[in-house]
């Protein structure tokens, strides 16, 4: 397999992926610290999770037809949809 150069766009690509990754994780932990979903609305909630995960299979879908795999949308998505999953969870439990 040949090892691809890191060029600004795949930089910049790799970066706003990481970023938005980890954007998720100060909001699931204010949550699973206070318990506190009050804020959160049933349809924003399920329209970002629904809409993460319906766009990863679309990612998904594309990659493995032109077989060029986009790791960092991957990253991005499966992150961000465990943490929505983790926030439902607790609008649930603690709504």
């Amino acid at each position: 397999m040949e090892k691809k150069k890191m060029t600004l766009p795949r930089f910049l690509g790799w970066s706003g992926n990481i970023m938005l990754s980890i954007g998720i994780f100060p909001q699931v932990y204010q949550t699973w610290k206070t318990q506190d979903v009050s804020s959160f609305s049933w349809s924003f909630l399920l329209l970002w999770a629904v809409g993460v995960l319906f766009t990863f299979i679309y990612i998904v879908d594309g990659d493995l037809k032109t077989k060029r795999m986009q790791y960092p949308l991957w990253l991005n998505y499966l992150v961000n949809i465990l943490g929505t999953t983790y926030l439902c969870y607790a609008k649930l439990m603690f709504g």
